[in-house]
């Protein structure tokens, strides 16, 4: 048996969330005591903080599904993959007539491999689910992206039952095949490269400009409301109620940091689209499945008399027969123009176009 090392998944959402309880509890633990035994709010701050501080440690004993690893594992019985979620699968070297491995150079590592199984009957993709398993018009053949890790291809070329032939010099990293089976049989992979589209990069430094900014400018006022003696009531009570938002917004990208940093990506590829969301909501679609890609934009109304710019939100609605996915991106141009590019590339005839409207009062974040 082998076992190759994918990656890890991570619940950032139920971190995040761990760590606004923990930061919470501490500091309305630490304020209570900071207030001694003479004001009244002493007690009740301290016994919210401990059960907030409760909450996260009854969390953390379940650390185990905040993490897990994500592994592929060949033996004699077959190839599985295994990880949580709903994500794992495992096929049977009796299912299968051939098995070809592809490493993309140049691609992304975390969706630089590819597997395909090539089935012996063509009911096999109806038995078998998994939500990163790509079913192939071709062949009924079964593909799945996976980080590259060095070693797959030998692991699939030694797991292979002895019988089996392994077939050197084919376009494959490795490519194996049953008995009675002709290797040239089987299609060659696919030569078009994926596109990845990373939208979490984007969303990092939009966050940090942000909340820089928000930090500076809510810091200034509230020291200025604070520290001004000779500043009138008047003008200390606008600073505060000016400045206090600022540093609530500043405060909340700091206590969201894990969400907001998570990595998401596109990527795109001659059989399928896939949204890779650690702690979201990820696909993978096969192109047969989708009816439709498009892109909405809402542009903010310049209010009267204003120079400020007019700020846009950008969402990317994928359409399949039974329902419509909605990924919200946030300001991203030059990220949907590039997934525009690649659907038009590998789909052309299901890209619905890009739609701009106006936003409501509340729409642009």
């Amino acid at each position: 048996m082998t076992r190759i090392r994918l990656g890890w998944r991570t619940r950032l959402d139920q971190i995040s969330v761990a760590f606004i309880f923990l930061v919470l509890g501490a500091g309305l633990v630490l304020s209570g005591a900071m207030a001694g035994t003479s004001g009244w709010l002493t007690v009740p701050m301290i016994v919210i903080g401990v059960v907030f501080l409760l909450v996260v440690a009854l969390r953390l004993l379940g650390w185990r599904s905040l993490r897990w690893p994500r592994e592929l594992v060949v033996d004699d019985s077959g190839i599985g993959y295994e990880t949580k979620g709903g994500d794992a699968f495992r096929i049977s070297w009796a299912d299968l007539s051939a098995v070809g491995v592809h490493s993309e150079e140049g691609v992304d590592e975390r969706f630089g491999l590819v597997l395909v199984f090539f089935p012996k009957s063509g009911d096999f993709a109806e038995h078998l689910y998994s939500p990163v398993l790509v079913r192939l018009p071709r062949n009924s053949a079964v593909k799945v992206r996976l980080p590259r890790r060095a070693g797959v291809a030998e692991a699939v070329a030694q797991g292979a039952p002895r019988d089996w032939q392994r077939v050197p010099s084919t376009p494959w990293s490795a490519l194996v095949t049953a008995p009675g089976v002709a290797p040239q049989l089987v299609p060659a992979p696919e030569a078009q490269p994926p596109v990845v589209v990373d939208v979490g990069r984007r969303t990092v430094v939009q966050a940090l400009v942000g909340g820089v900014l928000a930090a500076c400018v809510g810091a200034g006022l509230l020291a200025a409301a604070f520290t001004d003696s000779g500043a009138g009531v008047v003008v200390r009570v606008l600073s505060v109620l000016l400045g206090a938002p600022f540093a609530l917004l500043a405060l909340g990208l700091l206590l969201w940091s894990p969400m907001v940093a998570r990595g998401r990506c596109f990527v795109l590829d001659a059989d399928s689209l896939s949204l890779d969301d650690p702690s979201g909501e990820p696909f993978t679609l096969p192109w047969g499945e989708i009816t439709s890609v498009a892109v909405e934009t809402f542009w903010s109304r310049r209010a009267v008399g204003s120079f400020a710019s007019r700020r846009r939100l950008d969402q990317v609605l994928v359409r399949t027969h039974e329902r419509t996915t909605t990924v919200h991106l946030g300001s991203q141009r030059g990220s949907v123009d590039e997934l525009a590019r690649a659907v038009r590339r590998f789909a052309p005839r299901l890209w619905a176009g890009a739609t701009t409207r106006a936003a409501g009062p509340f729409q642009v974040k």
